[in-house]
């Protein structure tokens, strides 16, 4: 039931959690991730009762965690609808969904914080302090990152206001090409990009620009892990 394309009855189940004056269709986003890290059920702004993975070990309480990869069981080679629902195992690897995540980060004040592992199990971390993406009609531009800060380096300022991309949906600049298709991921490009996240899990490091990787970190290096969270401020 943890599966993004069938949670309705975990859904269900969870929304008696929900305070009736909490609407869906009028209450901004805010975490009940407080204490622990596990599947909860939070209300998004005109969508409803959303199931989401909370996590308040990474980097304190509160987090929502928004892309989780770490093994290769779920291809992110997406089509734009499957990325703007969301899909993957809330359990395994997963990516939320661009509808959600503007929703969520367009109704109040949000950071965002990616944890990065390497093959050697090193850990490294960015962190913003003012998320947010635009809607559907602006191509879930990555509108807003704010502050960054961290020990991985600023991979992701450099694709500020660009839009999403997927193989389907051509968004970004590269005028003899489609980036997502060169990258082997759906991410915000420009004409090139300076991270990866999306890309193609690989199960040892390797120089290889279809991977996952954060180039201020590692350049095109593969990573291990990574997970994308946000949280309320």
């Amino acid at each position: 039931m943890t599966n993004l394309e069938s949670t309705s009855h975990l859904q269900d189940q969870q929304t008696g959690r929900l305070t009736q004056e909490e609407s869906a269709h009028s209450v901004p986003f805010k975490s009940i991730c407080k204490s622990s890290t596990s599947i909860e059920s939070i209300n998004v702004v005109d969508i409803g009762p959303v199931s989401v993975v909370c996590d308040s070990e990474t980097a304190g309480p509160g987090w929502t965690v928004v892309q989780r990869r770490f093994n290769g069981t779920v291809d992110f080679f997406r089509k734009w609808s499957e990325y703007r629902s969301g899909f993957g195992d809330l359990e395994g690897e997963f990516f939320m969904g661009l509808e959600k995540l503007h929703r969520m980060t367009n109704s109040v004040h949000c950071e965002l914080y990616i944890k990065l592992v390497d093959f050697h199990n090193v850990v490294r971390y960015a962190h913003y302090d003012n998320f947010s993406i635009g809607s559907e009609e602006e191509h879930y531009m990555l509108k807003s990152l704010g502050t960054y800060s961290g020990d991985a380096g600023d991979a992701l300022s450099y694709n500020l206001y660009d839009s999403f991309t997927t193989y389907d949906r051509d968004n970004d600049a590269w005028s003899s090409g489609n980036c997502a298709n060169h990258y082997h991921s759906g991410w915000w490009y420009n004409s090139f990009g300076n991270s990866n996240l999306n890309g193609k899990y690989l199960d040892r490091e390797k120089h290889d620009e279809k991977s996952i990787w954060w180039y201020s970190w590692k350049g095109y290096k593969s990573l291990k892990s990574v997970q994308i969270m946000i949280r309320p401020i």
